[in-house]
């Protein structure tokens, strides 16, 4: 059983981390939620804590669809950030018939790792975390927003970081994603340097009947960065169900 934090919210709805990540991530955006049904934020095996038990996207996917099925959720919707997005997306290829609905949250069709990070997580983490990851994934950084930040990854399991952009390096769905027949929505920052615009341009495009949203003035870090205008809109889209 994963570890969650949970909120109320409009319909059932399960949401997901990026890579290095927690569930603290969705704190705020959770706690923007209203409704009588169930709210969770999960964490994957090994985040923040404990042993590294999937080495894939896919490997995450049937984790996460393991919780969906011990946890009893009704028709739940599945929301990832990042590479979390690259994790919801298997799992709606994989079984499509246990959920209802998808948000895809600064994320894409294909997670490219640059090399230098990877080699940066295999040497020095920390400071790749601190110098590489942390700067470029926000709009505006303030010492506020950046002591949340590091709350929401696992700094206590430093070799997720390097096992997780691993995995991502090894995401590709362009092939498959046109078969997607879940309602989605996809939501990126207008100033997101790590998965660009054009990315949930290119998802929007490919899944039949996919809204998309842009909220302005951020990065990648969006549920950090933006977490009231993120909670408005997912308020709106499962409201909608």
């Amino acid at each position: 059983m994963l570890g969650y934090i949970s909120h109320e919210a409009p319909h059932d709805i399960v949401l997901v981390h990026g890579a290095g990540g927690n569930s603290l991530l969705w704190r705020r955006t959770l706690g923007g939620l209203s409704g009588n049904s169930q709210g969770l934020a999960v964490d994957l095996p090994g985040h923040p804590n404990g042993e590294i038990t999937c080495k894939t996207v896919g490997d995450y996917a049937e984790a996460l669809h393991a919780f969906l099925q011990e946890g009893g959720l009704r028709d739940p919707v599945v929301g990832g950030h990042s590479m979390g997005g690259a994790v919801v997306l298997t799992l709606a290829l994989s079984h499509p018939e246990d959920i209802g609905g998808l948000i895809l949250v600064s994320t894409g069709a294909k997670l490219g790792v640059a090399p230098d990070l990877l080699e940066g997580l295999k040497g020095q983490p920390l400071r790749a975390i601190e110098d590489m990851i942390t700067p470029p994934s926000f709009n505006s950084l303030d010492l506020g927003l950046g002591r949340e930040a590091r709350a929401a990854l696992s700094i206590s399991n430093l070799p997720v970081f390097l096992n997780d952009y691993m995995a991502c390096q090894g995401f590709d769905v362009r092939k498959n994603i046109s078969s997607i027949a879940s309602r989605t929505l996809v939501v990126c920052g207008d100033k997101d340097r790590m998965t660009p615009p054009k990315w949930s341009h290119y998802l929007q495009e490919n899944i039949l009947g996919s809204e998309l949203r842009f909220v302005k003035d951020s990065g990648h870090m969006l549920p950090l960065e933006k977490p009231e205008a993120l909670s408005g809109v997912v308020q709106s889209f499962l409201s909608g169900l």
